[in-house]
């Protein structure tokens, strides 16, 4: 008789008080032979010595080994991962999102150390007129940056619908226009002979030449899609005048800023974003479990988010201490409310390009700076808090120029 018999049977005997007496009649008949019992005796026994079965009162023959009692355990029903190898796993989730993090760090060091650099080289070469030149090419490249993601959303769709040939020479047209009502109007009149009247005249003049372009070019669609043209025409134009309203516009603070202020102050508050930033990603690697804004920013944490808070007010004081005079009135107020702006106000810059990134598919705006994306996922903080100091300085600090 084999052993998964025995087994079997002797589940048929554990659960023998659950059925009737004719059962459980038959059940211990069963059992009895199995054991070396008289069936037909019910008072008889059995008992199991090895491969022996024999009745209790009967002496083993020679050469047979006498087994002692042995209760056997059903094996379970089913299997339950054990709670430590539960715990092991999520031990090495965690070891390996610790482990992408830090890769991901050590991807982004070398080229942000790397723009560090160069900034110095800028400033310390160039000085003012660096920085002007500097904030120039970047406006430059948000621009096509954030334009170039809504046209590539909608390449597809533009191939398929049919689009308005010269949209890309009007697209450059109004990043003119703009670049020369925003910075020109504070770096003309100073390089040039133009005074303010005549560059408002000119600026004039660009603004009705792109309104009467944008209209012919309308008027002279005439295929059955033209509705559909007219949409994706007007959507492509909101969405230039929002990167020329939202990136040109404050970022062209900065050009006020170091001419009126100095360097110093557009460089404090900088460097403040930068500690923000990376306060927020330190913090968010070794405490974040609660989502700030998932659906915007799956990354960002709440505790980044005050960690970074707490390290830019931290620092604020003693570095401006050293970039600006000791004796300058109100410094620690002036340092403490910039900072408290840079870690309330300006991390929401990099919200709203989350929003426009997830709205258009794409990770990143563009591919400039490795690990980093593009000119606007580094600066779309910085460029919220380049109007806030300007403006803040011009109400509350006497100008100075470097």
């Amino acid at each position: 008789m084999k052993l998964t018999q025995i087994l079997t049977l002797l589940n048929i005997s554990s659960s023998a008080s659950a059925r009737t007496p004719f059962n459980h009649h038959i059940s211990n008949r069963a059992l009895l032979n199995i054991r070396g019992g008289d069936a037909e005796n019910p008072d008889s026994s059995g008992s199991y010595h090895g491969n022996y079965i024999s009745p209790v009162n009967e002496v083993p023959k020679a050469g047979q080994q006498v087994a002692t009692s042995t209760t056997v355990i059903s094996p379970p029903s089913h299997v339950v991962t054990p709670p430590p190898i539960q715990a092991a796993t999520a031990a090495a989730a965690v070891v390996s999102t610790q482990n992408n993090k830090l890769s991901n760090f050590q991807e982004r060091a070398p080229p942000a150390l790397l723009m560090l650099g160069a900034t110095y080289f800028i400033l310390r070469f160039l000085g003012q007129k660096g920085v002007i030149g500097l904030v120039l090419a970047m406006q430059l490249a948000m621009y096509s940056e954030s334009t170039a993601v809504v046209s590539n959303y909608n390449k597809d769709k533009d191939a398929s619908e049919g689009q308005i040939v010269s949209f890309g020479v009007q697209k450059w047209w109004w990043f003119a226009t703009a670049l020369m009502a925003t910075s020109g109007r504070s770096l003309l009149p100073k390089f040039t002979s133009l005074s303010i009247d005549g560059l408002n005249l000119i600026i004039f003049g660009m603004i009705a030449v792109s309104l009467v372009g944008a209209v012919i070019q309308l008027a002279m669609i005439s295929n059955d899609n033209a509705d559909a043209i007219y949409r994706s025409y007007l959507g492509k134009l909101s969405c230039c005048h929002f990167a020329l309203l939202f990136l040109l516009g404050q970022s062209s603070y900065w050009i006020n800023t170091v001419q009126e202020y100095g360097i110093a102050w557009v460089l404090f508050p900088a460097f403040l974003v930068i500690v923000n930033d990376t306060m927020a990603y330190v913090f968010g690697v070794l405490l974040g479990k609660h989502k700030l804004l998932p659906r915007l920013s799956p990354k960002k944490t709440v505790e980044g988010f005050v960690g970074a808070g707490i390290s830019t007010c931290a620092v604020a004081v003693p570095l401006l201490k050293s970039m600006v005079a000791k004796d300058t009135p109100n410094l620690v107020r002036h340092a403490v409310i910039m900072a408290f702006y840079v870690s309330l106000v300006s991390p929401f810059g990099g919200f709203l390009a989350s929003a426009v990134k997830r709205a258009h598919g794409a990770k990143d705006f563009g591919a400039l700076i490795p690990g980093h994306g593009g000119v606007v996922d580094r600066f779309d903080c910085q460029v919220v808090t380049a109007p806030f100091v300007y403006l803040y300085l011009k109400n509350f600090l006497s100008q100075s120029s470097e």
